[in-house]
Protein backbone atom coordinates (compact mmCIF):
# COMPACT_ATOMS: atom_id res chain seq x y z
CA UNK A 1 0.00 0.00 0.00
CA UNK A 2 1.20 3.55 -1.12
CA UNK A 3 1.34 6.12 1.33
CA UNK A 4 -2.41 7.27 2.20
CA UNK A 5 -3.05 10.88 3.45
CA UNK A 6 -5.88 10.32 5.43
CA UNK A 7 -8.43 12.59 7.38
CA UNK A 8 -9.81 11.79 10.14
CA UNK A 9 -13.40 11.21 10.18
CA UNK A 10 -14.52 13.05 13.53
CA UNK A 11 -18.06 11.53 13.57
CA UNK A 12 -16.69 8.64 14.35
CA UNK A 13 -13.61 8.81 16.07
CA UNK A 14 -13.46 9.04 19.99
CA UNK A 15 -10.65 8.55 22.86
CA UNK A 16 -12.02 6.92 26.09
CA UNK A 17 -10.40 6.79 29.30
CA UNK A 18 -11.34 5.47 32.71
CA UNK A 19 -9.50 6.58 36.04
CA UNK A 20 -10.21 5.42 39.26
CA UNK A 21 -11.70 7.67 42.12
CA UNK A 22 -11.32 6.42 45.88
CA UNK A 23 -9.98 3.09 44.92
CA UNK A 24 -12.75 1.54 44.00
CA UNK A 25 -15.11 3.38 41.31
CA UNK A 26 -14.17 3.32 38.11
CA UNK A 27 -15.17 6.75 36.47
CA UNK A 28 -15.59 6.14 32.73
CA UNK A 29 -15.47 9.13 29.78
CA UNK A 30 -14.65 10.39 25.96
CA UNK A 31 -13.81 12.74 24.40
CA UNK A 32 -14.65 13.35 20.42
CA UNK A 33 -14.08 16.14 18.29
CA UNK A 34 -11.70 14.47 16.60
CA UNK A 35 -9.15 16.46 13.81
CA UNK A 36 -6.01 15.94 12.05
CA UNK A 37 -5.00 13.62 9.67
CA UNK A 38 -2.78 10.80 8.77
CA UNK A 39 -0.56 9.64 6.56
CA UNK A 40 0.12 5.85 6.79
CA UNK A 41 2.43 3.55 4.03
CA UNK A 42 2.50 0.23 5.87
CA UNK A 43 5.63 -1.04 3.47
CA UNK A 44 7.48 1.87 4.21
CA UNK A 45 6.79 3.83 8.48
CA UNK A 46 9.62 6.16 7.83
CA UNK A 47 6.57 8.06 5.24
CA UNK A 48 4.23 7.56 7.57
CA UNK A 49 3.21 10.38 10.69
CA UNK A 50 0.06 11.21 12.76
CA UNK A 51 -1.18 14.85 13.55
CA UNK A 52 -4.47 14.79 15.92
CA UNK A 53 -6.34 16.79 18.21
CA UNK A 54 -8.93 16.61 20.35
CA UNK A 55 -11.78 19.60 21.89
CA UNK A 56 -11.57 19.57 25.79
CA UNK A 57 -14.56 20.71 25.49
CA UNK A 58 -16.28 17.55 24.49
CA UNK A 59 -15.44 15.81 27.12
CA UNK A 60 -18.28 13.39 28.67
CA UNK A 61 -18.45 11.31 31.71
CA UNK A 62 -22.00 11.51 31.67
CA UNK A 63 -22.53 13.30 35.22
CA UNK A 64 -22.62 16.73 33.82
CA UNK A 65 -21.11 18.57 37.30
CA UNK A 66 -17.67 16.42 37.04
CA UNK A 67 -17.70 17.32 32.97
CA UNK A 68 -17.75 20.87 34.19
CA UNK A 69 -14.65 19.88 36.76
CA UNK A 70 -12.38 18.45 34.52
CA UNK A 71 -12.93 21.38 31.96
CA UNK A 72 -12.09 23.88 34.88
CA UNK A 73 -8.37 24.47 36.12
CA UNK A 74 -8.47 22.03 38.88
CA UNK A 75 -7.52 19.49 35.40
CA UNK A 76 -7.99 20.78 31.75
CA UNK A 77 -8.57 24.27 32.01
CA UNK A 78 -10.24 24.34 28.90
CA UNK A 79 -10.57 28.33 28.31
CA UNK A 80 -6.97 28.01 28.33
CA UNK A 81 -6.40 25.14 26.83
CA UNK A 82 -8.69 24.08 24.42
CA UNK A 83 -7.23 21.17 23.01
CA UNK A 84 -5.21 17.96 23.60
CA UNK A 85 -2.45 17.28 20.73
CA UNK A 86 -0.56 14.31 19.83
CA UNK A 87 2.41 14.38 17.03
CA UNK A 88 4.42 11.54 15.99
CA UNK A 89 8.24 11.54 15.81
CA UNK A 90 8.28 8.05 14.43
CA UNK A 91 5.85 5.24 13.59
CA UNK A 92 7.10 1.70 13.85
CA UNK A 93 6.58 -2.11 13.06
CA UNK A 94 7.75 -4.23 15.97
CA UNK A 95 6.85 -7.93 16.00
CA UNK A 96 4.11 -7.84 13.88
CA UNK A 97 2.27 -5.12 15.63
CA UNK A 98 2.72 -1.05 14.89
CA UNK A 99 3.77 1.60 17.64
CA UNK A 100 3.77 5.35 17.55
CA UNK A 101 5.97 7.32 19.18
CA UNK A 102 5.15 11.09 19.94
CA UNK A 103 4.51 14.11 21.82
CA UNK A 104 1.23 14.23 23.48
CA UNK A 105 0.52 17.60 24.80
CA UNK A 106 -1.66 18.27 27.78
CA UNK A 107 -2.20 22.54 28.76
CA UNK A 108 1.49 23.72 27.98
CA UNK A 109 3.14 20.18 28.91
CA UNK A 110 4.58 17.76 26.18
CA UNK A 111 6.15 14.34 26.67
CA UNK A 112 6.87 11.41 24.88
CA UNK A 113 4.37 8.92 24.90
CA UNK A 114 4.35 5.28 23.11
CA UNK A 115 0.89 4.47 21.68
CA UNK A 116 0.47 0.96 20.33
CA UNK A 117 -1.90 0.58 18.11
CA UNK A 118 -3.93 -1.84 14.48
CA UNK A 119 -5.10 -0.06 11.97
CA UNK A 120 -7.73 -2.80 10.10
CA UNK A 121 -10.17 -1.45 7.54
CA UNK A 122 -10.16 2.42 7.81
CA UNK A 123 -9.32 2.50 11.63
CA UNK A 124 -6.99 2.87 14.09
CA UNK A 125 -7.14 1.39 17.08
CA UNK A 126 -4.95 2.11 20.17
CA UNK A 127 -4.22 2.06 23.89
CA UNK A 128 -1.72 3.41 26.17
CA UNK A 129 -1.77 5.00 30.02
CA UNK A 130 -0.08 8.36 31.48
CA UNK A 131 0.09 9.52 34.87
CA UNK A 132 -2.44 12.40 35.51
CA UNK A 133 0.66 13.98 37.47
CA UNK A 134 2.62 14.43 34.56
CA UNK A 135 0.62 16.81 33.04
CA UNK A 136 -0.92 18.71 36.29
CA UNK A 137 -4.24 17.31 35.94
CA UNK A 138 -5.82 17.46 39.47
CA UNK A 139 -2.38 17.72 41.03
CA UNK A 140 -4.38 19.42 44.21
CA UNK A 141 -6.12 15.56 44.74
CA UNK A 142 -4.47 12.97 46.56
CA UNK A 143 -4.09 9.54 44.62
CA UNK A 144 -6.61 7.78 47.20
CA UNK A 145 -9.28 10.46 45.85
CA UNK A 146 -8.20 10.06 42.23
CA UNK A 147 -6.15 7.51 40.84
CA UNK A 148 -2.98 9.20 39.03
CA UNK A 149 -3.13 6.34 36.37
CA UNK A 150 -5.53 7.01 33.46
CA UNK A 151 -6.32 4.64 30.51
CA UNK A 152 -6.85 5.66 27.29
CA UNK A 153 -8.18 3.91 23.85
CA UNK A 154 -8.48 5.24 20.52
CA UNK A 155 -10.54 4.76 17.92
CA UNK A 156 -9.54 6.85 15.25
CA UNK A 157 -11.43 6.19 11.78
CA UNK A 158 -10.66 8.01 8.52
CA UNK A 159 -12.61 8.89 5.32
Amino acid sequence: MATEHLKINSATSQASFTVKKLGLITVKGTLKDFSGSINFDEKDLSNSSFETSLAVSTINTGTPKRDEHLKSADFFAADTYPEISFRSTAIENIGGKYQATGQLTIQDLSKEVIIPFDFKNGTFKGAFSLNRLDYNLGKKFPTFFIGNNIEIAITCKVK
